[in-house]
């Protein structure tokens, strides 16, 4: 029970403790770095992002329950370095990805409850569920993101990025679906060309490291 209730723990803090971590390290470049809004344009310049990452979730979309774990990969490709806002210093990118996540009911943040998998058509046009999930079902999942990105440059060491589109996703042998995806996140900058980047969103939560290209 007691491992149980540790692993369940850890699936909650984790990701907002890594979010955490890399806002932490923000404020400290910006004390340091000082502020670059308003320079119009990116520190470096860049035309594609590559982002290897992990991948965490909970609740996910169709008939998966519980939290789940995972990796990922993520290819954003700069559409306008001069972004849509004048004197600010932000860019436009569209990202497409292609993440890997299993899910087990067992750990579901808000409780479990077995649900049909398959229903046959029954007498006088009843359906009839032929196909239950047990409680502590697994799920595996591959999502597919294509989604906006807005970037916002505010230190030479820190950016700050919105994301909005869809997410693709298909469940085991329940097929394919899609769901909005949006995503809020932010990146620490180690190097010219290697960042820290996270992403807190829905379907998913990711912690990687970018390669500027």
């Amino acid at each position: 029970m007691w491992g149980v209730l540790m692993r369940r723990s850890t699936r909650r803090v984790l990701p907002a403790a890594l979010v955490g971590a890399l806002m932490l390290a923000a404020g400290a470049a910006q004390a340091r770095d000082g502020y670059i809004i308003q320079d119009r344009r990116a520190p470096f310049d860049y035309t594609a992002e590559i982002e290897p990452h992990l991948v965490f979730g909970s609740a996910p979309p169709g008939r998966g329950a519980g939290s789940g774990l995972g990796v990922g990969v993520r290819a954003s490709f700069v559409i306008a370095p001069d972004g849509f806002l004048r004197d600010v210093n932000d860019s436009v990118a569209i990202g497409v990805g292609l993440d890997y996540a299993h899910y087990a009911g067992r750990y579901a943040l808000d409780g479990y409850r077995d649900q049909c998998l398959h229903f046959e058509t029954g007498p006088a046009g009843t359906m009839v569920c032929t196909e239950v999930t047990s409680n502590g079902g697994s799920y595996n999942y591959l999502f597919v993101p294509v989604v906006m990105q807005w970037n916002f440059w505010l230190t030479e060491k820190f950016s700050a990025f919105g994301e909005a589109g869809l997410s693709l996703y298909h469940l085991g042998n329940e097929g394919f679906g899609a769901v909005p995806a949006l995503f809020v996140g932010g990146r620490l900058r180690l190097t010219d060309t290697i960042l820290l980047t996270a992403r807190l969103g829905y379907p998913t939560i990711s912690f990687g490291v970018s390669f500027l290209l």
